[in-house]
């Protein structure tokens, strides 16, 4: 590991679990934020024998899991809204809500947890999930399941990657942080001007329990 990194390990290795938690909170909100990266880099000191690797994975997934229920109960009462403010918060196109509701009609509840892993769905799945059906039982289901699988991929690749994985990080530090300030400023200039209407709408269909 790079010198320049040992304070900043130490420290994450002292609050690990906490740092985690955050992190996977804040990146499930659609804020340009490193979240995954921080899993890796924690699954990467998990191999090392510092922190334990399966609570780890539990505390970005109930980190995840916050964020998650607080954009389904959004969507719930007002989807519409929800949308419209989220894609013009963010990199979201006017197609994301129409690619969402597509999954939705095809793998039903599984969106929850597939759509994860794939941009343009994996922000919007969760306010438009009970807008096309998925109950609130259902959605705990299948998002506990999504949660961990999510959450258990980064930390294994970090725990895989193991020291290699905190050396690139070294390497490539100023980078990450240069991207991360360009993506935040790129969000919010499109907040000021970036108004253009969404025509979407859920589909029509029996809700699951």
């Amino acid at each position: 590991m790079p010198e320049s990194l040992q304070p900043l390990a130490v420290w994450l290795v002292q609050h690990t679990y906490l740092v985690v938690f955050v992190a996977a909170l804040i990146d499930s909100t659609g804020i340009p934020f490193p979240g995954r990266l921080i899993l890796v880099a924690a699954g990467a000191f998990s191999a090392r024998g510092d922190v334990d690797p399966i609570a780890v994975m539990l505390a970005g997934a109930v980190g995840v899991a916050i964020t998650d229920h607080l954009w389904y109960f959004t969507g719930a009462l007002g989807a519409d809204r929800v949308v419209r403010a989220f894609c013009r918060w963010t990199l979201n196109s006017e197609l994301s809500p129409r690619k969402t509701a597509d999954w939705f009609d095809r793998f039903g509840p599984l969106t929850i947890v597939a759509g994860r892993f794939f941009a343009g769905v994996r922000l919007l799945a969760w306010p438009l999930a009970r807008p096309h059906g998925v109950g609130y039982r259902t959605f705990v289901l299948f998002d506990a399941l999504g949660s961990l699988l999510w959450s258990g991929v980064w930390v294994g690749l970090g725990w895989a990657l193991g020291d290699h994985a905190l050396d690139a990080a070294g390497d490539a530090g100023w980078v990450g942080i240069a991207i991360a300030g360009i993506g935040v400023v790129v969000v919010l200039s499109l907040r000021v001007w970036r108004r253009r209407p969404l025509t979407w709408g859920p589909r029509n269909g029996p809700q699951t329990p």
